[in-house]
């Protein structure tokens, strides 16, 4: 069976019209009438028209105005297309000041001087309205541990970070932070709420390989556009014609230090300075949010510090203000609602999950919310009897609160299983519309292209081939097909899976089909940069992900989920990610026996034919132990057995009738 075949013998899958074809200049990307409306997809001016009102808003940081007034919008939105909306609230504390590009509440004074602020760093405490007057102490992360000050120096001083530059991540040059973290943490993620944060989930595939530093692109399935990667795989992508890799970057490297050298020195404040342009800068947001610290921090570009660093180097004063509140009972919740299907409400419904998280910083960086609105308004001008399965709808409020999902055991799909109990298969969305800046001196700008967009997934050949189909029927620009459990098509290791959280739902539910539609996010629409809605996001470019994800949720729609399943992945034999080497058998025609049998699982999977799947799957379990070596027949007699679980399901399903479901009018073309 070849790679890319789909599956042959189910239903041909409800399809969209692909958006014309052309180059996706800027201007055609940013413009609401510069692309036709694919059947069954929301115009780009109703998308873009939602972009502005979401960039009113400002950050939908969890429980503050913005995201207050994001929720509501989204709460009325789905109640006006009858569905079932539950809110589930958790306590929460809210730390907030102004926000870009109100910088009313952060300031900095520099000997005398005052200096451009960037940002704030998120829960570092406050200074009140007078802010905190003290002599600087730099604190060069580009030089050996021995050769800066040592922790007890900084104590009572404001500290001023010289971050490590772009250019130096991923070679020798990269200079180790050498300061063990503390054995103890008092610090809280959600106070007065103090505990110790929940160990971190995995990504929900596990990742072939070492790939490296996050500094270039990787292997992949499929990339469209391929020209538009203007650099070799695994070689470091400059800033001038990309920014995502430095900004995710320079975004992220104060993490460590706040943990492992700001909070034991008991400085009196600290600022960073990060190795990117003024624009770039402008509204930076530290991601994973770190757990409340109290060491009130700024955030600088390198244009700004400079003379900052100056300053810092011979001992000169300074002032800093961020003028921060706390919201005690914040009124925080998350939100799952249904839109019922043909079958709702009895033994036979089955669901399709859509997920995404509903805060955030930045128009690109939390406007998943949108992209599943532009789904539900296509499934809910079909009358529900012809609906062939439910939706439900889960909006995640935890994923920029301090200590991100970690600091708070409540998950949603653990705690509240009877909200989840039909799920059969989902989408995660995110970060859709973003356009690729690059950096050239402190020039950053857009380059006239579209942002990555990345769909990660698990290896299913079948899958992977609706993946691929998908990005290249609806046309979508620079997308990257990536399976990071396997070897990509250059047999190296694919691109990481970066924010799999929302996807590990399926996981953790039961192993369903699915995957991540997520646009790279830190190159133009991380910040919290205002306005951004016509400068940093296309509607157009938005438009194209939409529709591609709607294509996606119509094969979990209409085809065989459990053909679709993570579990076959198992049974690609002698291919890119086969589990068993040579050396897994006794001899070369054991080897044979068993390939050829994986095979005759996946065709008859490939035919829906779950009852010889069955009889495959027997014939396997009881070849292995005769032609392989004990350890490799126990490994694969496990992945038999639950695989026998899903073809026993399949033989079920198909005798109440809801494998697949027939007749479902085609609202969509192909």
């Amino acid at each position: 069976m070849a790679q890319g075949e789909g599956i042959p013998g189910a239903m041909t899958p409800l399809r969209i019209i692909g958006v014309s074809a052309g180059a996706l200049a800027l201007a055609a990307l940013g413009s609401a009438d510069a692309q036709p409306t694919p059947a069954g997809i929301v115009p780009v001016q109703v998308i873009q028209n939602w972009l502005d009102q979401k960039d009113s808003w400002g950050p939908a940081y969890t429980a503050g105005p913005g995201w207050k007034k994001f929720m509501g919008f989204m709460h009325g939105e789905m109640k006006a297309l009858g569905m079932k909306v539950t809110d589930l609230p958790y306590r929460y504390v809210r730390w907030y000041t102004t926000e870009f590009p109100d910088k009313n509440g952060w300031s900095l004074i520099s000997d005398g001087v005052p200096v451009e602020v960037a940002s704030y760093g998120t829960q570092s405490g406050s200074t009140g309205p007078i802010g905190v007057t003290a002599p600087m102490i730099l604190y060069d992360l580009n030089v050996p541990v021995d050769q800066r000050p040592p922790l007890s120096a900084l104590a009572g001083k404001i500290v001023v970070i010289k971050q490590q530059p772009y250019e130096t991540l991923g070679t020798p040059r990269r200079i180790p932070l050498g300061v063990p973290a503390p054995r103890a943490s008092t610090f809280c993620g959600n106070p007065p709420l103090c505990r110790a944060p929940a160990t971190a989930e995995q990504p929900p595939s596990p990742q072939w390989g070492n790939v490296g530093p996050q500094d270039s692109y990787k292997d992949y399935e499929y990339r469209s556009d391929t020209n538009d990667f203007q650099t070799a795989l695994f070689e470091k992508t400059p800033v001038t014609v990309e920014a995502s890799f430095r900004n995710r970057d320079q975004f992220g490297q104060i993490r460590p230090i706040i943990t492992d050298v700001l909070m034991p020195s008991g400085a009196a404040a600290a600022v960073t300075v990060m190795d990117m342009s003024p624009l770039a800068a402008g509204g930076t947001r530290i991601h994973p949010t770190p757990r409340q610290f109290n060491v009130p921090l700024l955030m600088l570009d390198r244009v700004a510090g400079a003379k900052v660093l100056r300053d810092a180097a011979t001992g000169k004063m300074a002032t800093l203000v961020l003028d921060a509140h706390e919201e005690e009972n914040a009124g925080a919740y998350e939100t799952v609602a249904t839109l019922p299907g043909r079958n709702y409400g009895t033994p036979k419904d089955q669901a399709i999950l859509l997920a995404t998280h509903i805060d955030g910083p930045s128009i690109v960086e939390d406007d998943g919310g949108l992209a599943i609105l532009t789904l539900l308004r296509h499934y809910a001008a079909i009358p529900q009897d012809q609906r062939p399965k439910s939706i439900i709808v889960y909006l995640e409020s935890r994923h920029f609160v301090p200590g991100t999902e970690a600091s708070y055991p409540f998950d949603a799909p653990k705690d509240h299983p009877e909200l989840f109990k039909t799920v059969v298969g989902g989408l995660a969305l995110e970060h859709f519309g973003g356009l690729q800046f690059a950096e050239n001196g402190d020039v950053y700008a857009p380059t006239g292209k579209a942002a990555t967009t990345y769909i990660w997934g698990w290896p299913n050949p079948f899958a992977i081939a609706e993946a691929t189909a998908a990005i290249n029927d609806q046309q979508l620009p620079r997308a990257i097909n990536a399976v990071p459990a396997r070897p990509g098509v250059n047999g190296k290791p694919q691109q990481p899976w970066l924010g799999g959280g929302f996807s590990r739902y399926l996981v953790d539910l039961g192993g369903w089909p699915g995957c991540h539609i997520s646009g790279d996010w830190p190159s133009a629409g991380f910040q919290a940069y205002y306005p951004a809605a016509k400068t940093r996001v296309s509607a157009a470019l938005f438009q194209k992900q939409a529709a591609t994800a709607l294509q996606l949720a119509d094969v979990l729609m209409t085809k065989d989920v459990i053909a679709l399943a993570p579990v076959w992945a198992h049974f690609v034999a002698g291919e890119r990610g086969d589990e068993f080497t040579d050396d897994a058998y006794l001899n070369a025609e054991g080897e044979k026996t068993i390939a050829n049998e994986r095979r005759e699982i996946l065709r008859s999977v490939r035919d829906g034919s779950y009852d010889r799947v069955i009889t495959a799957l027997r014939s396997l379990q009881a070849d292995a132990p005769r032609v392989m070596t004990p350890a490799a027949a126990e490994k694969m007699n496990g992945f038999a057995t639950e695989a026998t679980t899903w073809a026993e399901r399949g033989v079920a399903w198909k005798q109440q009738g809801i494998l697949g479901v027939p007749d479902v009018p085609s609202r969509v073309a192909r």
